[in-house]
């Protein structure tokens, strides 16, 4: 790899990064080429050369959401993992990882219906679908183990799952980040896991 092109690759992460910031901190709106040559320290036409539009920056900034979200699942799986223990992994990871981000990977989900490009929203979209489905099937994998209640609704176990970690990074962004993410981390879980379990006729 030559050095023009390290440098090229290196660009362009930061102009993605910063553009996250953005996203995090004042919302799409903010997200301007001319607030982002501004922050990243470049001309406007310094952006243009690493990317031909502002969705193009945006597709980008999905496609590394996505990554976050499915690495978190991924991560978690393993041979003699039990469901239960996996979601809950998968929870603790996200508030862990958002933290580590500032807030910006569920910001930018948050704003992602404001995308004016039909594409980028779509992209959005098909990546929470992916997410909920592969959560559904670590749910449905419980009620095989008898982990969890055979009459759970399976799509409405995942969006809940997906909405406390949502829900609460937004609330957490409202207060300025001034607690910790996970502060009530253990009281939802709780929660989540008791809904789901078997009733005590079928134990």
């Amino acid at each position: 790899m030559t050095t023009s092109h390290l440098d090229s690759e290196v660009r362009r992460h930061q102009i993605v990064h910063t553009a996250r910031k953005i996203v995090a901190t004042n919302g799409m709106a903010w997200l301007t080429i001319q607030e982002l040559a501004k922050e990243v320290g470049v001309s406007e036409g310094a952006i243009y050369r690493h990317f031909k539009s502002k969705d193009e920056i945006l597709f980008v900034m999905v496609q590394d959401v996505e990554k976050n979200l499915l690495d978190a699942i991924s991560d978690s799986a393993g041979p003699h993992v039990s469901a239960m223990s996996q979601l809950r992994h998968i929870f603790q990871r996200h508030f862990s990882a958002v933290e580590r981000r500032n807030g910006a990977s569920f910001a930018v989900l948050a704003e992602s219906m404001h995308f004016a490009d039909s594409q980028v929203k779509q992209a959005a979209r098909d990546m929470v679908e992916h997410y909920l489905g592969l959560i559904t099937t670590v749910i449905k994998r419980g009620i095989d183990q008898h982990e969890i209640d055979k009459n759970v609704d399976v799509k409405a176990a995942a969006l809940l799952f997906f909405g406390m970690v949502q829900a609460t990074v937004t609330l957490w962004s409202f207060n300025n980040r001034a607690h910790p993410l996970a502060q009530h981390s253990n009281s939802m879980w709780a929660i989540f896991r008791n809904g789901l379990a078997p009733r005590s006729e079928e134990i």
